[in-house]
């Protein structure tokens, strides 16, 4: 789809701000567009993004960013999370990683399979998964429950116990989670979105049951940052990718970079 000249210039500015994280002014977009629009016509159009909120001007002197709002219908518009990304070079993951703000986590549990549901001499419930158990004192009516649940993934699993309040099989399940986490790195990324003791909620695989769709910003992130969901095959099996950080984070050369690499 062609972009009008108002969508051009708003593209323009933020891929100028992704790759230089500096403001920028209407006669260095315009070089950057290789004149095709005039700086005098770019300012024009400055005046009215500016008046509409899409970008802002730190100080009087300086040339314009992208706002927070604009980044988050950017990124929603602009990310394709549809294709999984193969990884099998834990290395090259940890190489690209580095080289950007974003905070990162693999895990393999949500994809587990309640196999089986066992009632253990009327003392405990065991729940099979393909790669794992988990033991609960024994009720009756959970048990009941649970057997009907038998084919289930864990990640449905996790958001029915939150639904009907199973407090200690969500327990279980955030401890089975946390043992199948394969790969984290820039931990001190999530404590910056945060800077309080809410950056812990992060370090946890349960922290997706709040996510209602694949890109989500506040009010489970503080204004200005996102979390992304994405789905993976990490060393031949299927597991999530968690990432977040700032909105003005560059996610697209990000997952470009790892699909390279790793």
């Amino acid at each position: 789809m062609k972009l009008n000249k108002r969508d051009l210039i708003l593209d323009y500015i933020i891929e100028a701000y992704l790759d230089e994280n500096t403001p920028i002014g209407s006669t260095e977009l315009g070089l950057r567009m290789d004149g095709l629009i005039p700086a005098s016509t770019i300012r024009v159009y400055f005046k009215k993004l500016n008046d509409e909120g899409a970008i802002k001007q730190l100080h009087v002197s300086s040339g314009r960013i992208p706002t927070t709002s604009t980044m988050k219908k950017y990124w929603l518009e602009r990310l394709d999370l549809s294709e999984k990304i193969d990884i099998n070079d834990e290395e090259a993951l940890a190489d690209v990683v580095s080289k950007f703000n974003i905070y990162c986590m693999i895990f393999s549990s949500d994809y587990e399979i309640l196999e089986e549901v066992i009632n253990h001499k009327d003392r405990f419930i065991i729940l099979s998964f393909d790669k794992g158990e988990i033991i609960l004192k024994f009720n009756s009516k959970v048990y009941s429950f649970l057997s009907n649940l038998i084919g289930i993934e864990l990640s449905a699993l996790e958001k029915i116990s939150i639904q009907i309040g199973l407090s200690e099989l969500r327990t279980k399940i955030r401890e089975l989670k946390n043992s199948k986490i394969e790969f984290i790195a820039n931990e001190t990324v999530a404590y910056k979105i945060f800077n309080d003791e809410r950056f812990k909620m992060l370090l946890n695989p349960s922290i997706t049951t709040r996510f209602n769709q694949n890109i989500i910003f506040s009010p489970i992130f503080d204004k200005g940052f996102m979390g992304i969901k994405r789905d993976v095959v990490y060393k031949n099996s299927d597991a999530t990718m968690l990432c977040a950080g700032s909105v003005y984070e560059d996610y697209e050369k990000f997952f470009n970079n790892i699909m390279e690499a790793a």
